[in-house]
């Protein structure tokens, strides 16, 4: 009996230490740079038993932490977003937090900041009142971008019933181009950036820019001033506003508009995140088997989830061969996942030159497709603005656009291209309505 007690001490005491020494240091992020961390703010994951809000919320309560419902993720992966102080933390542990027997909880990581997709190039707002004279930059036939007619647009959706999700800055509804496109009823918009509350105000364009490029419409195709057709004019588009004003936000708010897109959504939907960074822990985390659970709701839900591949920014070195595979959320693999590179479309119809953007991301994997996304038009938000941009944001934009034109089927890729510098000998198919 003796001999009893003392085995189950000696496991106590190796219990407890381990628990000081793993419990505090195996769920830190431990190549995120520190100014990419936000301060006590923290994504805690949970065992699918607490696949309820309400569950989630007493539970946190019984933590001492107290829930608003947007800070509760609870489709495909469960858990919340919060402020969480030390005493709180320990509190979620529980008892050798180590083992994960003793608690609901399977993880708890700090959160990180995340961006839009920087804009490797972007032209100052052009009004509406411009005349249609941008040869290269404005195709007036079509009143679109000339890489919106490369790869087959703008063509009008045989069924509309299916969404455009668009997890950005917000979508200005009252741009003359997408104000018949954003739904507004059935609570679907939200945003989870707590100073903009409102989704349909865009105080930086960049979601505006996405939108349009999906499924802008223009209501004039007379208007000799600039206007704008998407890739399949007329698609229903959603706001879910996780990125501030700065394009700036946390991975954590866009995982609460991830999973509040995918519990909203409806078979056939997209969901479009032109948004991103370098954080190579975070791929391979999200790429584990314990992400499963939601990379397999996407698929049972028989949704597509369009990513941008990244880019090299304006003061990087274009020989630089930045890996696609560590730009975080586009590394993320999948049934259902599509990420997108940049390809640079120069020229008017009959006379393209192609090739694979300086700026954009290489490498198959996490590439699946390239797009243009060179000084590409589209609207912008304010006073029924427009502009062009470059960047693998437009190709995420426009492949969306094309599963939308195509009913829900993925791009027609058999037309290729090669990689640029050391990945010169890859090729990436290029995504074509047909």
């Amino acid at each position: 009996m003796k001999k009893l007690i003392a085995v189950l001490v000696l496991l106590l005491v190796i219990g407890f230490s381990l628990d000081f020494i793993i419990g505090d240091r195996a769920h830190k992020w431990r190549t995120i740079e520190n100014e990419k961390l936000i301060t006590d703010e923290y994504i805690v994951f949970l065992k699918p038993k607490l696949s309820n809000p309400e569950l989630i919320k007493a539970f946190a309560k019984r933590k001492g932490i107290n829930l608003d419902t947007l800070q509760i993720f609870s489709e495909g992966s469960f858990g919340f977003v919060a402020r969480l102080n030390k005493v709180q933390i320990k509190s979620l542990k529980g008892f050798m937090y180590w083992t994960g027997i003793f608690t609901p909880v399977t993880e708890i990581r700090p959160d990180f900041s995340v961006q839009s997709t920087r804009a490797r190039m972007q032209s100052n707002p052009i009004p509406q009142s411009t005349r249609a004279r941008m040869q290269g930059d404005y195709d007036s036939t079509y009143q679109s971008s000339p890489g919106v007619v490369y790869v087959g647009g703008p063509v009008t959706p045989s069924d509309f019933s299916r969404k455009v999700w668009v997890i950005d800055t917000g979508i200005d509804r009252m741009h003359q181009d997408l104000a018949a496109q954003v739904i507004v009823n059935g609570g679907l918009a939200r945003s989870f950036v707590p100073s903009e509350q409102d989704p349909y105000e865009d105080l930086n364009g960049h979601g505006t820019f996405c939108a349009g490029l999906i499924g802008a419409k223009s209501t004039n195709t007379s208007d000799l001033n600039v206007r704008m057709n998407g890739v399949a004019p007329g698609a229903k588009l959603v706001s879910v506003k996780v990125l501030n004003s700065f394009g700036e936000g946390s991975w954590g708010r866009v995982m609460l508009g991830l999973t509040f897109a995918l519990q909203k959504s409806s078979e056939g939907d997209i969901i479009s995140m032109s948004l991103g960074g370098d954080y190579p822990e975070a791929c391979q985390f999200f790429n584990g088997s314990w992400f499963n659970s939601f990379r397999q709701a996407v698929a049972n839900r028989k949704v597509y989830v369009v990513m941008s591949a990244g880019n090299i920014d304006e003061t990087g070195n274009p020989q630089q061969q930045n890996s696609s595979t560590i730009n975080f959320p586009g590394c993320l693999r999948g049934d259902n996942f599509i990420t997108t590179g940049s390809i640079s479309v120069t020229g008017m119809t009959g006379g393209y030159n192609v090739v694979f953007s300086d700026f954009s991301y290489l490498g198959i994997p996490a590439i699946d497709f390239v797009s243009p996304g060179f000084k590409v038009f589209s609207t912008t938000s304010g006073d029924n603005r427009y502009e062009i941009r470059s960047g693998t944001s437009a190709s995420a934009a426009i492949v969306s656009g094309i599963i939308y034109a195509k009913g829900g089927e993925l791009p027609v890729g058999t037309e290729n291209i090669r990689g640029n510098g050391s990945d010169e000998n890859t090729n990436y198919p290029i995504a074509k309505i047909q």
